[in-house]
């Protein structure tokens, strides 16, 4: 009882506190603020009166100057209004009546003067409640930094966390740390959520070498094949040192372009991809791709449409090259006589829209949402002859994201396919 006392007392005496400071610093506020609100006022009444004086005097015809004679005169009445009502404003050889003029001023400035106090008076009063509360947050800051301060650390739940993470192996799936502790539970949550992304990470790895070797294994074991089959018999045979030697380096051309997609994959995990972004005008960007897209590929019928020009923040190379996988991957699964699109638009939200589209064999539902995984290719892909590497689809996505855009994809089996690269345009877009 004795500690709950003790607690109680503690927090008892900070909330006096708390309300004396902020009483103390309501009162140095509202001090400051009263005289604020009576220079302000002061200051109000000079201007008018000024301004009256020189709207007088040129009404009167007479040119402004520092030396003209001015001055004020009035009777002295029993009462200040009758007083005040008698002022006369002599400038030179003229002078105009203050009256009427120094009444309204001065009625107008008493009125705006009590609304002035009596908003003032109400900060004095109640303005120390809003202080409290910002107060209290600060309090109860100060409170859990001294509650830190104060209290110890078990040696036994030293020993146990020591213990908990020496077991743990991040490469086994269901790693986990577990102390069993409440105080500890939020650092246990954190560990554990450190370890499940390490896990996922080093699975991701484990996968990627995988795939890798696996990309790499055919085309070593054709060029294997074929360096066997001449080294034993097909050297003198004409026909068979031909085909030997196309496989070779069709294979040989596969085996480069992978080892440069793996290349391309691993500079840019590690940040050391080259990144130059320059003002790129889009449409100039895709009528090259269309341009030579025809030239390269008369089997299928290419088509452009650019409303408007869009200019970009890109880097013209890789944004072209993340465009070039798009449209050779609608070529890839387009049957010849096909109908490729490019497309330039504005998105709702004002950014570029670059949209290829084709009317091929299109992408199983559940497939869509694995196209831009590493070496990730459906069974129907990855039985023709068309499938690639299945990194493609990896690069130019890394490409997109690192230009700060995002990509939606719409297909139909049998229907065709659009995918559409979304890029924020900063600062708006020239066109």
């Amino acid at each position: 009882m004795s500690g709950v006392d003790g607690r109680d007392a503690r927090a008892a005496s900070r909330f006096a506190g708390s309300k004396a400071l902020a009483r103390r610093i309501n009162f140095e506020l509202s001090v400051k603020r009263l005289f604020r609100l009576l220079a302000f006022d002061a200051f109000l009444a000079l201007a008018l009166t000024a301004a009256w004086c020189l709207v007088t005097e040129y009404q009167a015809g007479v040119a402004f100057s520092w030396t003209l004679r001015r001055g004020v005169t009035w009777t002295v009445c029993p009462n200040l209004i009758d007083t005040v009502g008698s002022a006369v404003y002599h400038f030179g050889d003229n002078s105009a009546a203050v009256g009427n003029f120094a009444l309204v001023v001065a009625g107008a400035l008493s009125l705006a003067l009590a609304l002035q106090l009596i908003n003032w008076l109400n900060g004095c009063i109640f303005g120390a409640i809003p202080i409290r509360k910002h107060l209290k947050s600060i309090d109860a800051i100060a409170s859990a930094a001294n509650r830190l301060s104060r209290g110890g650390f078990d040696e036994g739940r030293f020993r146990s966390l020591q213990d908990a993470i020496d077991h743990l192996n991040a490469a086994t799936p269901d790693a986990k740390l577990n102390i069993g502790d409440e105080t500890l539970a939020g650092l246990e949550n954190a560990v554990n959520n450190l370890i499940r992304r390490m896990h996922e990470s080093y699975r991701q790895q484990i996968r990627f070498v995988d795939d890798a070797s696996h990309e790499l294994r055919t085309p070593i074991a054709v060029i294997q094949g074929y360096a066997g089959m001449l080294d034993r018999w097909g050297k003198n045979d004409e026909k068979i040192l031909d085909e030997a030697i196309s496989a070779i380096k069709t294979e040989a051309e596969h085996m480069k372009v992978l080892v440069e997609q793996l290349l391309f994959l691993a500079r840019g995990d590690m940040g050391r991809q080259s990144f130059t972004p320059e003002r790129l005008s889009l449409a100039e960007m895709l009528g090259e791709i269309h341009d030579e897209s025809e030239m390269i590929d008369p089997k299928h019928e290419y088509r452009l449409s650019v409303p408007e020009d869009i200019v970009a923040e890109a880097d013209p190379a890789m944004l072209k090259q993340s465009v070039r996988i798009l449209v050779d991957n609608a070529a890839k699964y387009t049957p010849e006589g096909g109908i490729i699109s490019l497309r330039l638009r504005r998105g709702q939200a004002n950014e570029a829209c670059v949209v290829v589209q084709d009317n091929g064999s299109g992408i199983a539902a559940a497939d869509l949402e694995h196209i831009f995984e590493r070496f990730y290719r459906s069974d129907k892909a990855r039985n023709s002859s068309t499938g690639g590497s299945g990194l493609g689809l990896a690069i130019a996505k890394w490409i997109v994201e690192r230009h700060g855009g995002w990509f939606s994809v719409v297909s139909r089996e049998g229907a065709g396919t659009r995918i559409t690269i979304h890029l924020p345009l900063k600062n708006g877009a020239a066109q």
